[in-house]
């Protein structure tokens, strides 16, 4: 039986980041927060200011947070790729910051809004590092004048490191994120708050409930994955198949297309025989 659960499930990610230290030390970590701009406060999102994502939206734990200048961070846990997550996240955070005015807020007094998705699986170029930041800067002078949306993606799936590795608090978040599941004994880290997350993930420490309601988080995320499987295959087909008809259409004969295509010939035989 496994020791460890994943840190990345729906579930799991909100037992470990539930807590309060917990979270300040992997957001201060991550985003390499000097002394004076650490985070020092937390808040979750009330349920009716997260924005309803739509399209497979894998996250039950959207966190709000500000630090001491008053800038806003959101976090969302990703499991699984998605062709429109980039612009789901922008929608995100300007849901977030344009929100604001809605508590009442005028203009000149809308704070910062930082969005930290954490990605299971990488969705930005292989030569972008496993932990990068992006904000808007003028094209010529490289100035950053607009200040209020920018965005951190951490992909997990780019961390390579083993435990003799690891540098520092930032590399212990993402060992500890990445592979805290194929652990086989605790590792010896430096940061309490890693060692705390990993005896939080112990199989053992969960109750009959929490391990089912686990379960059933893994058995949805599987779910959802096989579904948009499924689709996939079935928009390739009906490509493969719509490419066989223009090639009837020209004229084609039916063994080139079949050998084209890797349908079979009683298949573009069917084909041929719906459109005459």
């Amino acid at each position: 039986m496994e020791r460890y659960l994943d840190p990345t499930n729906d579930v799991g990610f909100k037992k470990v980041f539930s807590d309060a230290t917990r979270m300040m030390d992997f957001l201060n970590s991550i985003l390499r927060l000097p002394i004076g701009k650490k985070i020092q406060k937390i808040e979750f999102v009330p349920t009716e200011q997260i924005p309803d994502l739509g399209q497979g939206k894998r996250s039950l734990f959207d966190l709000k947070c500000q630090d001491e200048s008053g800038t806003y961070f959101l976090i969302e846990m990703q499991c699984r790729r998605s062709p429109i997550f980039l612009k789901r996240m922008q929608y995100y955070g300007a849901h977030a910051y344009t929100s604001q005015i809605q508590t009442g807020k005028k203009h000149a007094d809308l704070l910062p809004i930082v969005v930290i998705a954490v990605l299971k699986e990488s969705i930005l170029p292989p030569n972008i590092d496993v932990i990068s930041y992006h904000r808007t800067l003028e094209e010529k002078t490289g100035q950053h004048y607009l200040q209020e949306l920018s965005y951190v993606f951490v992909e997990l799936q780019k961390f390579h490191k083993n435990e003799e590795e690891l540098l520092n608090f930032e590399d212990e978040w993402l060992f500890f994120l990445k592979g805290a599941h194929t652990s086989s004994h605790p590792p010896l880290l430096k940061d309490p708050c890693v060692n705390q997350a990993f005896e939080t993930m112990e199989r053992a420490n969960w109750t009959p409930e929490e391990y089912d309601a686990y379960v059933r988080a893994r058995l949805l995320l599987e779910t959802e994955e096989l579904t948009a499987k499924e689709q996939f295959d079935l928009g390739l087909v009906e490509g493969i198949e719509k490419t066989a008809r223009n090639l009837l259409s020209l004229g084609f004969d039916k063994l080139s297309i079949a050998k084209a295509t890797g349908i079979s010939l009683e298949k573009i035989e069917q084909l041929d025989k719906e459109q005459n």
